[in-house]
């Protein structure tokens, strides 16, 4: 991989000179483009290997599929209590930020990119987008890790790698990662990858009959629901 990734560099990097181009130059890759999540791996789930000529801050973001929640309050209707929509939360599954410096101004962008990420659908609540940063955060599916910026060699200092460890809660599906320049002036950023995570075991198989076959999966459900339903009855009447 890193052989590779060196030599997809050099070649880029001669056509900017070949060229005479005077632009900041980004480029990086990634380890693997399918990662399967195991609960008994201690090993990085994928390395992003990259190159810059850039001395401005810089960050990697790596965002989940997007996640729906409904919010909902209980009301009385005519004499019945009933559940009301109030709104949706719309938001990365999972969204981790890692930069190579550690500023209090780097601080405050990456926390105002991830408030804007979270989209608050029929009801305008700052508090709500916060209590759900914070609640992401405390399982990892949020994180921001500052100065995570390996040098591969000392001798070539614009060589970089992170390794991603990817909580084991994280969503099954497809992931953007995105290497960019931390500027408000100018936001310049290298094209996005994509990589596919999934999860191994009985939860994820639920999860793609539950995503790819709906119909099937609400059909089965109905059948497990009813049948524990009569045999609860059959014991209970005993």
């Amino acid at each position: 991989m890193h052989s590779n990734f060196l030599v997809k560099t050099i070649i880029i990097f001669s056509l900017f000179c070949f060229n005479g181009i005077e632009s900041k130059v980004l480029i990086f890759d990634l380890s693997q483009k399918n990662v399967e999540i195991s609960k008994k791996s201690n090993q990085p789930d994928f390395i992003i290997f990259g190159y810059t000529d850039s001395t401005e801050p810089l960050v990697i973001k790596i965002k989940g599929p997007e996640q729906k929640v409904i919010l909902q309050k209980k009301t009385k209707v005519m004499g019945m209590w009933s559940w009301k929509k109030t709104g949706e939360f719309i938001y990365p599954g999972l969204f981790h930020y890692y930069t190579n410096k550690n500023s209090e101004e780097i601080d405050f962008q990456i926390k105002k990119d991830l408030f804007d990420n979270i989209k608050l659908v029929g009801e305008d609540n700052d508090n709500l987008k916060r209590d759900l940063i914070e609640k992401k955060m405390s399982i990892d599916l949020f994180l921001i890790e500052n100065d995570s910026f390996k040098v591969i060699n000392d001798k070539l200092p614009s060589f970089f790698k992170i390794p991603i460890n990817l909580p084991k809660n994280s969503p099954s599906g497809k992931y953007s990662v995105s290497l960019s320049i931390m500027n408000s002036i100018n936001n310049f950023q290298s094209p996005e990858q994509n990589v596919i995570v999934e999860k191994l075991g009985l939860s994820s198989f639920v999860f793609k009959i539950a995503h790819k076959y709906s119909f099937i999966y609400g059909i089965l459900s109905a059948i497990i629901a009813i049948g524990l339903g009569f045999f609860a009855g059959i014991v209970f009447k005993k």
